[in-house]
């Protein structure tokens, strides 16, 4: 198996050989994992945005992708912009290695303003050659999604903000009408109240 910061170079490698320049972040759990919350992960996520004035739609660029993809690779194109239950519509590209050398790699095709800032404003850490989704897009992301993992991921990454970060959350948070959602994954349960077992003492 392919280390991660070889597959991570290999992904560079292959965007930068397309004929027109694309953003590339990573997001999901290997980002959550570069900024320091303990999780584990099967896949490798990347928000990717190119211009459409260049490459016309996802179809487009879908094409493009695959034409300068090595033939070791599969690729599958899930159009969530066609899906209407799909609440967020999100295109997104997969691609499977046959060789089994490395992780699964799902490009999410950026589709909103503030995914577009989150990409832009992403962070270089020195440990991986692409840029990595702040904390804040990062939680933003993670509040599209419903899975148990999300949730965790969220208040992990919320527990190593600075307060700066905390305030620039819940802004996002508040942008995509996902704020009740973040305050609730942030409020404890209350404590269940003690009940003694019925029955007379003796």
């Amino acid at each position: 198996m392919m280390s991660i910061h070889d597959t991570l170079k290999t992904i560079l490698d292959i965007s930068n050989a397309l004929p027109v320049k694309i953003d590339l972040a990573l997001t999901g759990g290997y980002a959550v994992i570069l900024h320091g919350v303990e999780r584990t992960t099967l896949d490798l996520d990347f928000c990717v945005y190119f211009d459409v004035k260049k490459v016309a739609d996802t179809t487009a660029f879908f094409n493009l992708f695959k034409k300068n993809l090595p033939g070791r690779y599969e690729v599958q194109l899930m159009e969530g912009s066609k899906i209407p239950a799909d609440p967020f519509k999100h295109d997104l590209i997969r691609i499977t290695d046959t060789q089994k050398e490395i992780l699964r790699i799902d490009l999410l095709i950026v589709r909103y303003k503030w995914e577009l800032e989150g990409l832009q404003q992403s962070e270089t850490k020195k440990e991986v050659p692409i840029p990595v989704l702040s904390k804040p897009y990062l939680v933003a992301m993670k509040l599209q999604a419903s899975g148990y993992k999300d949730a965790h991921d969220i208040v992990g990454l919320m527990s190593l903000m600075a307060e700066g970060e905390k305030i620039k959350t819940f802004e996002l948070a508040k942008r995509i009408g996902r704020d009740q959602k973040l305050t609730r994954l942030l409020t404890p349960p209350p404590e269940e109240a003690f009940h003694e077992m019925p029955g007379e003492y003796l």
